[in-house]
């Protein structure tokens, strides 16, 4: 019966498909595939010399050194904060933004045009713009505070960062307010877009409705719009956490290769993504790379753990029209 419906139907196989997609899954393996093994395999290798590729057995003491490193458990506090911190932070500006920009008609595009021009900004770039902006001597925002009467603030410089705990603790602070400005910035121009699509694709029948019964503003919003717009909002939180765990360029264009103003030896700014790439920087010491690896890897499965936590959080809390 089954071969009659496909001699009937015509069914053919083209297997000159698989020809087609080869080269893709060539590069796939060669530059995906390939280097999440390696890095596997060599953060069990001890010692691990880069050039010669010889180690000192198997074993998870590069694991162990890890764990213990505090400047390992300073670059997670920095990436959890930028995660789930600035984040939201930067979810919740962008949502209100779209809710403006979804209401005006005219000059739409041109306020989209200019919300988009983070997205195409250099990194580096921006890194030196909000450097500028919060110099402690020639800074706008000492400037602003200055209108009020308030002393300059030592942003970025760290001056006498290191002469008691207080006074890094304080400098610890500003780093951060700068890392959040930044990275609430850094994340508006795609989350906006994002929203706004979500917003233009609610059907205009539930508003049409509300408004013949008098809904008010508020309730239409908190009612109809915020879980339509659930799908859009699982999406960019989910995929914004998991490229905030790469941070790296940005705290590298705000406080340079030190992560951490002058003077500040402790990596204060440091991400994971920044501390797997100083412990690289030092490729030819032995073991360098196994304690690399082994960072990488540890970061892997956090981030899939995050991941899982946040499908699980979201689960029957999204809806569709």
């Amino acid at each position: 019966m089954l071969r009659s419906k496909r001699k009937r139907l015509n069914v053919r196989y083209d297997h000159s498909a698989y020809l087609y997609l080869l080269p893709a899954f060539l590069l796939l393996g060669l530059f995906t595939v390939y280097p999440i093994i390696h890095t596997f395999i060599t953060s069990f290798k001890p010692d691990y010399r880069f050039l010669t590729g010889e180690h000192r057995g198997w074993g998870i003491r590069q694991y162990r050194e890890v764990m213990q490193d505090p400047v390992f458990w300073r670059a997670l506090m920095n990436t959890l904060f930028i995660a789930f911190v600035c984040v939201p932070c930067s979810m919740i500006v962008s949502l209100l933004l779209a809710l403006g920009l979804n209401a005006i008609k005219r000059a739409k595009g041109l306020f989209v045009t200019i919300f988009y021009l983070p997205q195409v900004t250099n990194v580096i770039a921006a890194g030196m713009v909000f450097t500028f902006i919060f110099n402690t001597h020639f800074g706008l925002m000492n400037a602003v505070l200055g209108w009020f009467g308030i002393e300059p603030v030592a942003w970025i410089s760290g001056e006498g960062i290191l002469s008691s705990p207080h006074r890094y603790n304080v400098a610890y602070m500003h780093s951060l307010f700068i890392l959040f400005a930044y990275s609430v910035w850094d994340g508006l121009s795609l989350h906006i877009l994002l929203f706004l699509g979500g917003l233009q694709n609610i059907d205009r029948s539930y508003y049409e409705a509300a408004s013949l019964d008098g809904v008010s503003r508020w309730t239409i919003i908190r009612k109809i719009t915020l879980p339509l717009l659930s799908p859009t909002s699982v999406f960019v939180f989910v995929t914004s956490v998991i490229f905030s765990f790469r941070a790296y360029a940005s705290v590298i264009a705000l406080f340079g290769g030190s992560f951490g103003p002058p003077g500040d030896n402790s990596k204060m700014m440091i991400t994971l993504v920044g501390y797997i790439m100083d412990a690289l920087g030092s490729y030819l010491t032995p073991g360098a790379v196994s304690s690399a690896s082994a960072a990488a890897v540890i970061l892997v499965l956090m981030v899939m753990i995050v991941v899982y936590l946040q499908l699980k959080w979201t689960k029957g809390k999204v809806f569709y029209q």
